[in-house]
């Protein structure tokens, strides 16, 4: 009996410290996690990483401008560095600097994806076409027309151009397969061909001499010529005067701009009607304050019209180029080919006409007959379409290069993918907004116009 009592307590205690030994193994199918290891799971063939809630947060940061928020933001908003092209035609730049961002699948929450939303977006940001450039462009297009209360688009005595050039070593630059600068050449000997014999026309050129080198600064930025002095065309002598300069040096915008004003001084703008095209492809290089000249050139007696051209110029040299403009109370306009950069230059030569006209005593009725408005709204509504519809395509290829790459999970694209709605919608109601304001300035006077998109496009920039 006590031999059987013992044999059953033997028993009992091999199997209580048989369970103890069990239930304390690591190796236990029942065993918990580590609490540092991270879960994975799958999702849709992609597994996302998803950190427990005691491991410490990677803090990302990517600098990127404010996304805008109404139209005049969109307008004012920097140009990305691959804006204009699709993303296949510049496909290993894209995603080189795409590759420069940080992976953020080891991150929660929606914060940085917007951060990383706002970035992707401000790589590839298209210049908009601003509705104050089209109602410039009406006024432009009504030269002579008494309803414009702008003295300078009143006929005067006498029509004058003269044409700013950049040649800084930037110009060298190839455009069509051909450089910048001889495109420019091209277009200037076109345009002064175009005018009328009694308009007179010069051509000053800046950055001609020197280098880009910090030694040869000082000089460069003193290079800024009259290379052809206010007078009538004449063929060789503008053609001698082309055939003297070549890409070279620094930017001297300011300083060009200051020395224009001598160059039509004693053109004062009661009897004459000064025009001044600058034509640049970069910002001011040489400490000057391009936006100050610019205004006290406007606002001299010759009391010049003042057309600021961007000619294949990067974001930061729109926003300074625009400045310029909107300080000169002027125009401004990005051009990226040769064929544009005509048709900016083919907007004098029509006022030139219009001028030729009025002192031949022609018919003021057909003189003062405002161009088309309706078709320069047409071709603002398409340009901002063209403009939406690339900027989407290139996120939607941008967003997927990401998520392949694994830099972004399935669910932080899902959430690019609806803030890539979100603006593609946005974008589509801007436009609708700005083609139906311009409908209706469309009717309205020039005085009116001039008020109705000075409150919706330029007060709240």
């Amino acid at each position: 009996m006590i031999w059987k009592k013992a044999k059953y307590v033997l028993l009992f205690t091999c199997i209580f410290t048989l369970m103890l030994v069990v239930g304390c193994s690591p190796k236990s199918d029942t065993a918990p996690h580590n609490d540092n290891k991270k879960k994975e799971e799958t999702n849709g063939g992609k597994k996302d990483v998803i950190p427990e809630e005691d491991e410490e947060p990677i803090e990302v940061v990517l600098e990127a401008p404010e996304i805008p928020s109404n139209i005049a933001s969109v307008i004012s908003y920097p140009v990305g560095e691959f804006s204009g092209e699709f993303y296949d035609e510049q496909q290993e730049e894209i995603e080189a600097k795409l590759e420069e961002l940080p992976s953020i699948s080891d991150v929660e929450g929606e914060e940085v994806v917007q951060q990383y939303w706002s970035k992707l977006r401000s790589l590839v940001a298209e210049e908009y076409p601003d509705p104050a450039s089209v109602v410039a462009e009406w006024k432009l297009a009504g030269f002579g027309d008494p309803d414009i209360e702008d003295p300078k688009l009143a006929f005067k005595e006498n029509y004058n151009v003269e044409i700013i050039l950049d040649a800084s070593g930037s110009m060298a630059a190839y455009l069509g397969g051909e450089t910048m600068m001889n495109l420019a050449k091209d277009s200037i000997r076109s345009f002064a061909a175009s005018l009328p014999n009694d308009a007179k026309v010069g051509l000053r050129v800046y950055g001609h001499k020197g280098t880009g080198s910090q030694e040869d600064k000082a000089m460069s930025c003193d290079s800024s010529e009259l290379f052809y002095e206010i007078q009538s065309y004449d063929e060789k002598k503008l053609n001698d005067a082309l055939d003297q300069f070549e890409p070279s040096g620094w930017t001297p915008i300011a300083e060009s701009l200051i020395r224009a004003q001598k160059d039509l001084q004693g053109l004062d703008g009661e009897n004459n009607t000064n025009v001044i095209y600058l034509v640049s492809d970069g910002v001011e290089t040489c400490d000057g304050d391009p936006v100050k000249a610019a205004q006290e050139l406007a606002n001299s007696s010759i009391s010049p019209l003042i057309n600021v051209i961007g000619f294949n110029v990067d974001s930061e040299g729109q926003q300074q180029l625009k400045a310029v403009a909107e300080a000169a109370n002027g125009t401004y306009s990005t051009v990226t080919s040769v064929q544009q950069l005509q048709e900016e230059f083919q907007r004098s030569q029509e006022m030139a006409s219009k001028w030729m006209e009025w002192k031949q005593g022609a018919d003021t009725e057909n003189i003062n007959t405002v161009l088309n408005r309706e078709t320069t709204i047409f071709d603002f509504k398409n340009k901002w379409a063209e403009k939406s519809s690339l900027e989407i395509r290139n996120l939607d290829e941008m967003i997927m290069y990401l998520y392949k790459t694994d830099k972004i999970t399935t669910e932080q694209r899902k959430l690019m993918k609806n803030y890539r709605n979100s603006l593609y919608d946005v974008l589509n109601e801007y436009e609708n907004t700005a083609y139906n304001d311009l409908m209706d300035l469309a009717q309205q006077s020039y005085k009116e116009m001039d008020k109705a998109i000075q409150e919706k496009y330029k007060a709240s920039n």
